[in-house]
């Protein structure tokens, strides 16, 4: 009897060490425990293709080496930040707001803070993060002070040791999304966007959860994705005197592969470390245009098809100023979720306030003959010299 005891006592015991194993411990967003190294997280080995896709997957993260940037050795980060540990968010992220940001804009940035906070977006599930490179020797109008005490303040800001400069710009989306599967690697998607561009982040957190919890992400969620507005057969610009001139040393081929607007667009944990892994390969030659490097060179190699969410954006500002027009006197929903903010910093905080208040009011679609295209008429400023003079305004129609 006294056996018996003894041995159902033991049974227990390795029952209870089980539990406080499997439940005690995080696990990002591919199901690996967060406290172990790469490639020994637990997997279930009855679903032995989801458990060889998490081993890829791994594999794609433990072959990143965090030193580069594709060609560029000895990177490190002038501003480190370990804000998903910080505020407690490792593994419970739907996605990390990644904003590729110049040096300079810091305007823009406190706008975006202005528009909507950090912890509106942690009740959200979401995390912004800004990208920043180091000051160029041109710039005359910010300090190394002022942007470490904007870090200081709100502590949502990288900064990697490359200059910003136009040829730089794939070093700094490389490292937003490495620093994204690095440190925030319980995030279940990332979302990168440029400064300048005014989003509708409820609308996009509304669709992430649903393709968190529908039965496509469940089976996706182990593959690869890139989502947002798909170009293609764009052809590449020959003329010199173009600011995005490409020699044929550059990229010989005359037609990009399809590849994603960097205004925004939504890729996962797995996509983003493949990027990382495959712009560090030899022989991965480095391209200056990073977005179509990046989702476009690179993710064609990894035979990455693009999702066209094209209907979601607007190339015109001024739809959105008649969105927020039409959103106060009519309660309208907008047409589009993902617009340039046209040189005005304020859009984007007057658009996301009437977007709060228009989800909160229950705003209603817009009825036929009432589009956008046929009722927003937009104010044409032009100044008479850069910086100077009155704007002379006039009334005119508006395209898609």
């Amino acid at each position: 009897m006294r056996k018996f005891q003894r041995f159902l006592a033991s049974v227990v015991a390795l029952a209870v060490l089980y539990g406080v194993y499997r439940y005690s411990f995080r696990k990002d967003s591919e199901g690996n425990y967060l406290f172990l190294l790469p490639g020994e997280g637990g997997r279930s080995a009855s679903d032995s293709e989801q458990q060889s896709s998490a081993v890829s997957s791994e594999r794609e993260w433990s072959s990143v080496d965090p030193s580069r940037l594709a060609n560029l050795t000895g990177f490190e980060y002038v501003i480190a930040n370990d804000i998903c540990k910080e505020n407690g968010s490792f593994s419970e992220l739907l996605g990390v707001i990644l904003v590729t940001s110049y040096v300079g804009h810091d305007e823009i940035r406190a706008a975006h803070r202005q528009a909507i906070s950090q912890q509106k977006l942690l009740s959200m599930g979401l995390l912004r993060i800004f990208s920043l490179a180091s000051i160029p020797p041109t710039e005359r109008f910010i300090t190394q002070a002022a942007i470490e005490a904007e870090q200081r303040l709100h502590g949502d800001l990288i900064q990697g040791n490359f200059v910003e400069a136009y040829r730089n710009l794939t070093y700094k989306h490389l490292m937003s999304l490495q620093w994204a599967t690095q440190h925030c690697r319980g995030a279940k998607y990332l979302l990168k966007m440029d400064d300048d561009i005014v989003y509708d982040p409820f609308y996009i957190q509304n669709y992430l959860s649903d393709l968190h919890q529908s039965d496509e992400a469940r089976t996706h969620r182990h593959q690869h994705l890139l989502a947002g507005y798909v170009f293609r057969s764009k052809k590449v610009i020959r003329l010199q005197a173009n600011k995005w001139y490409v020699s044929r040393d550059e990229f010989p081929g005359d037609i990009y592969p399809p590849y994603l607007s960097g205004w925004l667009y939504i890729t996962n944990q797995r996509t983003a470390r493949a990027l990382a892994a495959e712009s560090q390969k030899a022989g991965s030659n480095f391209f200056w245009i990073d977005d179509t490097f990046i989702t476009g060179i690179l993710a064609q190699r990894l035979q990455i098809q693009p999702i066209a969410l094209n209907r979601w954006y607007s190339s015109n500002s001024e739809f959105l100023d008649c969105c927020i027009r039409d959103m106060k006197r009519y309660s309208y929903q907008c047409d589009y979720y993902v617009g340039p903010n046209g040189g005005n910093g304020k859009l984007i905080m007057e658009f996301i306030q009437e977007l709060e208040r228009c989800y909160d009011n229950a705003c209603y679609q817009r009825p036929p003959g009432k589009s956008l295209t046929a009722t927003c008429v937009a104010e044409y400023k032009q100044q008479i010299q850069p910086d100077h003079g009155t704007a002379m305004i006039s009334q005119m129609k508006l395209r898609k």
